[in-house]
């Protein structure tokens, strides 16, 4: 449940900022696949939320995508305020994004 909770929060928040959120329908998709795609203008960012703090060795492949020009990011409860200044300023341009974030 406290996953489902997380992931709810993320989700409602980019929801409230403006973000388009795209989930997959399937439970448990593969380990590297992002929890969520969201959609701002022309901003999109790949995130991948976990229940507790990364270990180095579970690390996603949040750089997957950067070819592609879209921002990667792994976050689990303790990088709310990250996750929030990412939900909040990502879209803007020259907000760059804090190295920190991801």
């Amino acid at each position: 449940m406290k996953d489902l909770r997380w992931h709810q929060e993320i989700t409602d928040l980019a929801r409230r900022e403006g973000w388009t959120v795209f989930e997959s329908s399937l439970e448990r998709v593969r380990l590297e696949d992002p929890s969520f795609v969201a959609v701002k203008g022309r901003t999109v960012i790949a995130v991948w939320l976990r229940s507790a703090a990364v270990r180095p060795s579970r690390v996603p492949p949040v750089d997957r995508f950067a070819g592609a020009g879209m921002r990667g990011f792994c976050w689990s409860p303790l990088d709310m305020a990250s996750a929030r200044r990412v939900l909040l300023t990502a879209d803007q341009p020259g907000a760059g994004v804090p190295d920190d974030a991801a």
